[in-house]
C-alpha cells in the first residue's frame, strides 16, 4: 500500500527502540538466511528485510507486552524482541509471494524482490520469479528457524507456535479469497466475502497476531486476550476498508482499485442500489474499465471515481468504518485488561481516528 501525505506512520516505539529493533531483525535475518554457496541470494534477503518499511507487526509485539506489563519504561526481553522479528520475517515472505502474484515491479521504491533475483541469471524474469518463490518460501522457513529457538515457558512456546499457525492459514485462506474473488463476476460478490478477506489477509496478521503474541509474552489470560482480539479485528478490518476510501479520495490512476477492478464496500453497496438493468449496466462498465487500455482506462475510471464519492455507498462504507472503530473502542474498555494496556490501546485508536479515519471529504482536501 502506497503511504499517502494524510496518512501517519504509525510509530509506537521511539526512535531508539525502533534501531534496536532493527538490528535485532538484521540479526535474525542474517542467521536464519545464510547457507553454503548462497551468498548472493542469501545476501539479497538480508538486504531485503533491512529494507523494511513501518514494521507495524513487531512494534505492536513490543508495545503490547511493554503496557501488559506496566509500562514502556523497560528491558524488553530477548524473547519478546525474537517475536517481533518472527512477525517481520513472516510480512516480508508476504510481501514477496504478493508481489509476483500481482506482479509487482516495485516495493518500497526499490525493484520488486523477484526483479532484483533477475540479476543473479542474466536478467531472466522467469529465473526471478522462480527464485523469487523460494525466497519466499525460505523467509517463512527463517520465521519458524527463530520460533523453534524461542527461550519461554513451555506453556507460552505451545500457545506462540499455535498462533502463528493459526495466522499464517488464515492469511493463506484470506489471500486465496482475493484470487478467487477477482475472477467472479461483480453480482455474485458479497460484502461477507468481503469482510472476510479483510479479517483473514490483513487484521489476522497485522493486528491481531502480533498484539495477542505480546500479550502471551506478557502473560495474560484468556479474558484480556479475548478483548485484545476484538480490539484488533475491527481495527483491521476498518483500517483496510479505510484505505479503500483513501484510494478512492485519490484521482484515478493506473493500479489504483478502479483500473485494476478490485472488489470495495463502496463498489459492492453502489451496485445494490440499483435496479437489475441498471447493475447489468454497471457490470459492464467497471468490465470496460479493467480491460481498457491506458490512458482510456484511467479516464473512465476518474468518471466512475468522481460519482462514487457523491454516492450513499461511500458515506455508507464510511457508517461501516466508524462502527468497526467503535468496537475496537469498546474493547479497548474491557475490564479484564491492565489498565495500562486499556489506556495506550485507547490513545493509540484516538490517534489514529484524527489522523488516519478521515472522512473522505477531508482526504480530498490533504491530496
Amino acid at each position: 500500500m502506497e503511504v499517502s501525505a494524510w496518512i501517519i506512520t504509525l510509530q509506537l516505539l521511539s526512535d531508539q527502540q525502533n534501531r534496536l529493533l532493527g538490528d535485532h531483525i538484521e540479526r535474525l535475518a542474517t542467521s536464519a538466511l545464510e547457507a553454503p554457496g548462497l551468498a548472493s541470494l542469501s545476501e539479497l534477503l538480508k538486504l531485503y528485510v533491512r529494507h523494511g518499511g513501518k514494521r507495524i507487526r513487531p512494534q505492536l509485539t513490543i508495545w503490547t507486552y511493554q503496557y501488559a506489563s506496566s509500562g514502556q519504561d523497560q528491558t524488553v526481553p530477548t524473547a519478546v524482541m525474537d517475536v517481533a522479528g518472527a512477525w517481520e520475517l513472516f510480512h516480508a515472505f508476504l510481501l514477496i509471494h504478493d508481489d509476483i502474484i500481482d506482479g509487482s515491479d516495485y516495493r518500497r521504491d526499490q525493484p520488486a524482490l523477484h526483479r532484483q533475483l533477475q540479476s543473479l541469471d542474466s536478467d531472466s524474469p522467469r529465473f526471478g520469479m522462480n527464485l523469487g518463490i523460494v525466497a519466499g518460501d525460505l523467509m517463512y522457513a527463517a520465521t519458524q528457524k527463530v520460533l523453534s529457538h524461542l527461550e519461554v515457558s513451555d506453556a507460552a512456546y505451545r500457545q506462540l507456535h499455535q498462533l502463528f499457525a493459526n495466522v499464517a492459514s488464515l492469511t493463506g485462506f484470506g489471500q486465496a479469497v482475493d484470487i478467487l474473488q477477482s475472477h467472479v463476476p461483480l453480482g455474485e460478490c458479497d460484502e461477507q466475502t468481503l469482510l472476510r478477506e479483510y479479517h483473514w489477509k490483513t487484521a489476522a496478521y497485522t493486528f491481531e497476531g502480533p498484539m495477542l503474541s505480546g500479550a502471551i509474552l506478557a502473560g495474560l489470560g484468556e479474558s484480556p486476550r479475548q478483548a485484545i482480539s476484538r480490539f484488533a479485528l475491527s481495527l483491521g478490518q476498518a483500517y483496510q476498508l479505510q484505505n479503500d476510501l483513501l484510494d478512492l479520495a485519490r484521482p484515478a490512476a493506473e493500479g489504483c482499485d478502479l483500473v485494476e477492478g478490485k472488489r470495495t464496500l463502496t463498489i459492492l453497496r453502489a451496485r445494490a442500489s440499483l435496479d437489475g438493468e441498471a447493475q447489468d449496466r454497471f457490470d459492464a462498465r467497471i468490465a470496460r474499465i479493467q480491460h481498457a487500455a491506458m490512458p482510456t482506462a484511467v479516464r473512465m475510471a476518474e468518471q466512475l471515481r468522481t460519482e462514487l464519492l457523491s454516492s450513499d455507498a461511500t458515506l455508507q462504507t464510511q457508517s461501516t468504518i466508524e462502527a468497526l472503530v467503535a468496537e475496537s473502542a469498546r474493547a479497548a474498555a474491557d475490564r479484564s485488561l491492565p489498565a495500562s494496556l486499556s489506556a495506550a490501546m485507547t490513545s493509540m485508536l484516538d490517534k489514529l481516528s484524527r489522523a488516519y479515519f478521515v472522512p473522505v471529504a477531508t482526504a480530498i482536501g490533504q491530496t
